[in-house]
């Protein structure tokens, strides 16, 4: 699943090459997809797109309309444009439909744009969706959401206060979307490495301290990856245009379970929690 630093990439492609297009058409090949279509699918024709914003995983394409666009990938979606040229930007998880001819079978929508170029939205196991709210209830569509990791006004007093309330380990803490968005699984391993804070720690017992480190750490990290464009662990994510994300090689403990600390050489564990895969060093992160 791409996680916000290959969503946040995704955004910055399709922000550059979707601005100040106008949309001509759309064709819904699986009505699950588009939800609400096309009562309000209607009513975005002929909008310009203004540009692309991203809130946690979510993308939001912003119309000169009353409504905008919340799209989702989930596990297996894809946004793949192609200009009438047939060359093709975007990103998501990787499938056939990467490079055979469009539409392909797990194409779910189309965006038909005036210019001739199209937006496919493709979804593999038809996990994603499209919504397209009135602009006045987006904000809506997030209120159960925490801030996002990149969030400039996020601070170290609003994870302590809400750690107060959590007697979860810490790194269950940092990948609750209620309480903070874009932490996935490898960038919660890899931030708690890098504070030698044991993932298994109990959130209230986080100190002033630690919480100030894992923060800054948590987003340098998630900016690194950004930059990186993403990480491409096990073929999971590569982008369209055929470059795979390069945090992947800065890795030092996600995967490396039962290979050498890069630290001090004891063996990376794994364990689950919360049904996820935690790889940590048991001698670095004793904190």
């Amino acid at each position: 699943m791409p996680e916000l630093p290959e969503v946040e990439s995704i955004r910055r492609k399709l922000n550059q090459i979707l601005s100040e297009r106008q949309i001509r058409s759309i064709e819904v090949r699986r009505d699950k997809s588009f939800l609400a279509f096309p009562t309000t699918g209607e009513e975005i024709l002929n909008n310009i797109v203004v540009g692309v914003k991203r809130r946690a995983k979510i993308l939001q394409i912003v119309l000169d309309g009353k409504r905008d666009l919340l799209i989702h990938l989930k596990m297996t979606g894809q946004l793949i444009f192609m200009d009438i040229d047939g060359q093709r930007a975007g990103g998501g998880h990787p499938s056939a439909d990467w490079v055979n001819d469009l539409p392909g079978k797990h194409t779910r929508v189309i965006f038909y744009l005036t210019d001739g170029s199209r937006l496919f939205f493709n979804d593999m196991r038809v996990f994603g969706w499209i919504r397209s709210p009135l602009k006045i209830d987006v904000d809506q569509e997030f209120v159960n959401y925490g801030p996002d990791i990149d969030d400039p006004n996020l601070t170290v007093d609003y994870l302590l206060d809400a750690a107060k309330r959590r007697q979860i380990p810490i790194k269950q803490f940092i990948m609750d979307n209620a309480v903070l968005c874009g932490v996935g699984n490898i960038y919660a391993s890899e931030s708690l490495f890098a504070t030698g804070i044991n993932p298994t720690k109990s959130t209230k017992e986080i100190t002033k301290k630690e919480m100030t480190i894992l923060l800054k750490a948590m987003q340098k990290i998630i900016a690194r990856s950004t930059e990186l464009g993403g990480t491409t662990f096990d073929g999971k994510y590569v982008g369209v245009d055929g470059f795979a994300g390069g945090f992947q090689n800065e890795l030092k403990v996600y995967g490396r379970d039962g290979q050498p600390c890069l630290s001090c050489k004891t063996k990376i564990s794994k364990i689950k929690q919360g049904g996820r895969g935690t790889f940590y060093c048991q001698s670095c992160q004793q904190k």
